[in-house]
Order: structure tokens, then C-alpha cells, then sequence
């Protein structure tokens, strides 16, 4: 008797009866189809397959996922602004994948280096979802894009935000020392460098470190303002008007060009504070693996 029921169990087994996996939504090969491509770093195919597999399959399980998988492969594609309309769209049309496509739009603009655009998606996304598990994440970077933006005082107070227990406290933390070191003032002043080629054209390029720039700043503006009071005593008046016109022009020229090379001479002095922000507090972009681990509270899975 025991050796009949085990063979019709045997029976069973080799027949599928009771064991068969549950059928998988229609879509889904599809779908894993474009995550390998995404996995293998063929990302303008995944783009392609994902957003077929949307197209289709609207109503699938993993539709939440295609389209987070979608504005990722534009990131890591170097397509940030394709990544970021799209994130923008998902934020707005796709419930459950809002969050992470709200936190995308303010990383993407801090790799653009375009931050008070950052500052204003970080700020949305702490009054939207104050309690989310990427809150600290989100608080430290708005200090940080508060800083790469040179408001150090508003940095501060951002970074003073991020939670004790969370995982970037340390470097909140390390940044706030940072900052707290007083910084040297800029290098040229640009009032100081248009007063001076105002009282001498040329004077300006010089302290602002162009001496090639002044001597042909003072050349030029020497050849005008001598040609014109020769005109002058030769009974020449038109002439003379003549070039004290062409002369205005270039004395004008000389402050403005003195005063703006001053401004870019401290322009660099900020992008290379903010250069060493970057490289040294900035965190790498949320990968699918790190939105793919537990604790993010995600309702799909990818």
C-alpha cells in the first residue's frame, strides 16, 4: 500500500502537479530583459526595452521600478538632463516610485553643479517626506549644495540638521569643522582694480595681474589722448573730437576689463573651494544597488 502511494506521489511530482510556480505577469521576461541590459552597462538599450516594457505593460507589478530603472540608466549615461525631465515626470505621475524620483531631481542638479536649483528640490522633498528613510541622506547634501552655493552661514545650519544616528552624521559633521575655518578674502578687489585704471589706464591690469593687458591698455588710450591734443593745436577740431570719442571708448573699456578680470580672478578662488567640496564630501550617486537593499521602504521591488 505505502509503496503504491509513493509511487503516485513520484507520479505527481514528475507531472508538475502541485508544485508548478505560480505564473508570472505577462511582461515580466520582458522586463528582466532590460535590467540585465541595465546591469551589463548597456544602458541606451535598457532605455529602449524598459520603456516598451511601460508602454505595454502599464499596469505591471515592476512599472514603478521600469521607470526608476529608466532615470537611472540616463544617469549613469551621462544624460542628466534626460535624467532629470524623466525623474520630474515620475515624481509627478508614478505614486510609488515618487520619493526616490523627488531625491533624484536635487542629486542630478548637484552633479550639474546647478545648486540652488538642488537647494530648492531638497528643500521640497524634506517638507514632503520629512520622515523618509533618505531624509538624512537629503539634509546633508542641501548643506552641502548650500556650501558649493558659497552660503557657508546656511550650510551650517542645514548640516547641524542631519540626525545623530544617521549614516552621513560623521560627515556632516567633518564638513561643519570645515567650514568653520575662516577662509581668506578675495584675492583682488574689483572696486580697487577699476579705480586704478580709472586714474591710469592700464594700472588696473596690472594689479589684478595682467601687465601685457596694461601696457597695451596704456598704449592705446596714450595714442588717443595724444593724437587728440595734436589735432587739437593743429586747428584740427574735428579730428580731435574724432578720436577723443574713439579714446571713451577704450578708457571705459580699460575699467570694465580691469573690474571683470578682478571678478574672475575670484571666481576661481570659489570654484576650487568648491572643487575640494566636491571631491572630498560629495557622496557618489544612489545606485539601484543601494535602492534595491532593504530599509528604504520601497512598495516594489526591482
Amino acid at each position: 500500500m505505502l509503496g503504491c502511494l509513493a509511487g503516485l506521489l513520484c507520479i505527481w511530482q514528475s507531472a508538475g502537479i502541485g508544485y508548478a510556480e505560480p505564473p508570472q505577469p505577462a511582461g515580466s521576461s520582458l522586463y528582466a530583459f532590460g535590467r540585465h541590459l541595465f546591469e551589463l552597462g548597456e544602458y541606451y538599450r535598457a532605455v529602449t526595452e524598459l520603456k516598451r516594457f511601460s508602454l505595454l505593460f502599464a499596469q505591471h507589478p515592476h512599472y514603478p521600478a521600469a521607470q526608476v530603472l529608466i532615470g537611472l540608466a540616463f544617469q549613469e549615461d551621462g544624460e542628466y538632463e534626460m535624467a532629470w525631465a524623466h525623474f520630474r515626470q515620475v515624481r509627478d505621475t508614478v505614486a510609488d516610485a515618487e520619493r526616490i524620483a523627488a531625491f533624484k531631481l536635487g542629486e542630478l542638479r548637484v552633479a550639474q553643479h546647478q545648486y540652488p536649483q538642488a537647494i530648492q528640490h531638497f528643500q521640497r522633498f524634506l517638507r514632503t517626506f520629512p520622515d523618509d528613510p533618505l531624509a538624512g541622506r537629503t539634509t546633508y547634501l542641501l548643506g552641502l549644495s548650500w556650501a558649493l552655493n558659497d552660503r557657508v552661514e546656511l550650510a551650517k545650519q542645514a548640516l547641524q540638521l542631519v540626525p545623530p544616528d544617521d549614516p552621513f552624521a560623521a560627515q556632516a559633521l567633518t564638513l561643519q569643522q570645515e567650514l568653520k575655518i575662516p577662509r581668506p578674502p578675495p584675492p583682488k578687489s574689483p572696486v580697487t582694480a577699476g579705480i586704478l585704471a580709472g586714474v591710469l589706464p592700464g594700472a588696473g591690469h596690472l594689479y589684478i595681474g595682467k601687465p601685457w593687458h596694461g601696457l597695451t591698455a596704456f598704449l592705446l588710450n596714450g595714442l588717443f589722448i595724444t593724437g587728440a591734443i595734436f589735432a587739437y593745436m593743429e586747428g584740427l577740431e574735428a579730428t580731435a573730437v574724432i578720436l577723443l570719442y574713439f579714446e571713451t571708448g577704450w578708457y571705459l573699456g580699460n575699467i570694465k576689463s580691469a573690474v571683470e578680470g578682478a571678478h574672475e580672478i575670484n571666481q576661481r578662488q570659489r570654484e576650487m573651494f568648491a572643487d575640494h567640496l566636491r571631491a572630498t564630501y560629495a557622496p557618489s550617486a544612489l545606485t539601484l544597488q543601494q535602492l534595491s537593499a532593504p530599509g528604504l521602504g520601497l512598495r516594489f521591488r526591482f
